[in-house]
């Protein structure tokens, strides 16, 4: 049996009333519409038409499984569109990342990438994004980089890699307040808050062995930018939990100082998200393998922007 086939059949008779409608509605005979909705009620098992010899009747569980069709064949047919407009510019690439990483990392895999492969148009938008399935075809990007994992059975989500943090502050900051020597001393110091990193993003986590800990914490600056908090913490505003890619070089040369270092802080997913109908674009495929590679051999933790 054809489900799709047997549903549009099923939605037909529905709307039509009749068998007869329905199959010139198709351009079918009347014996395969009969023939559609038989077998689509024996899949289902159940029944979906009492059959007259002039008209149907619907069952009580025809109405709910009708809208569950008609949901269907609108999101098939907006996929078609999404997938159909992409075509249209078949060799242009719209990626999106967050700012602070597009700047200071992805920025230079981008450039690479537009180097390497000349046939491909390729453009890069920094901002947050929601990562919606309707957000990609409503400002039409192809691809998001985000700092998250993401679970959607509307997006595909590749790693790329892992991202390092460093609970970290300056050597002048150390010497006024002290040094904490375990996560719950935090509750003690000014702390600067990434928003938006999480869904509550004034909880820090912190691991040791097989003990973890999670600590609220509070402070007199807040920002959405790694860029932003970072000199936030070079003017010794208080600690804060930064991309080892944003201050490597703030680290190498003692102008930030790790703290807790017998604590783990989980890295997180660096990832390339789409939508599932695109998957099999060639430039889809082409640029996450591209991407994917590039990573492998450009380690994002030792990265660091002009």
């Amino acid at each position: 049996m054809d489900r799709l086939k047997a549903m549009h059949s099923f939605v037909r008779v529905m709307h039509a009333g009749n068998f007869s409608t329905a199959a010139r509605q198709l351009g079918v005979s009347r014996a395969l519409v009969s023939r559609h909705i038989i077998d689509l009620e024996r899949h289902l098992g159940f029944s979906l038409l009492s059959r007259s010899t002039r008209s149907v009747v619907p069952t009580d569980d025809a109405y709910p499984y009708l809208k569950f069709c008609e949901r269907v064949f609108r999101e098939l047919e907006a996929e078609q569109d999404f997938v159909r407009d992409r075509g249209k510019n078949a060799d242009t690439l719209k990626v999106v990342a967050p700012k602070s990483f597009g700047t200071l990392n992805l920025s230079d895999a981008i450039l690479d990438f537009a180097e390497a492969e000349p046939n491909f148009r390729i453009s890069l938008s920094l901002e947050d994004f929601s990562f919606r399935p309707n957000d990609f075809i409503e400002k039409g990007y192809d691809i998001a980089i985000c700092i998250s994992s993401i679970s959607d059975s509307a997006l595909i989500s590749r790693r790329m890699a892992a991202l390092d943090w460093v609970l970290c502050a300056t050597p002048e900051y150390v010497r006024r307040h002290g040094r904490p020597s375990r996560p719950a001393e935090l509750k003690n110091h000014p702390c600067l808050v990434h928003l938006n990193l999480e869904l509550n993003d004034r909880i820090w986590r912190f691991e040791r062995e097989a003990n973890r800990s999670s600590i609220k914490i509070d402070g007199p600056f807040r920002s959405n930018s790694v860029v932003v908090l970072r000199k936030a913490a070079l003017r010794s505003l208080g600690l804060a939990i930064l991309p080892r890619y944003a201050i490597v070089a703030d680290l190498s040369s003692g102008s930030l100082i790790p703290l807790l270092q017998r604590y783990r802080l989980s890295p997180r997913p660096l990832s390339a998200v789409y939508p599932r109908p695109l998957a099999r674009l060639p430039k889809i495929r082409t640029f996450v393998s591209w991407l994917a590679r590039w990573f492998r051999e450009n380690d994002p933790n030792r990265q660091v922007g002009a």
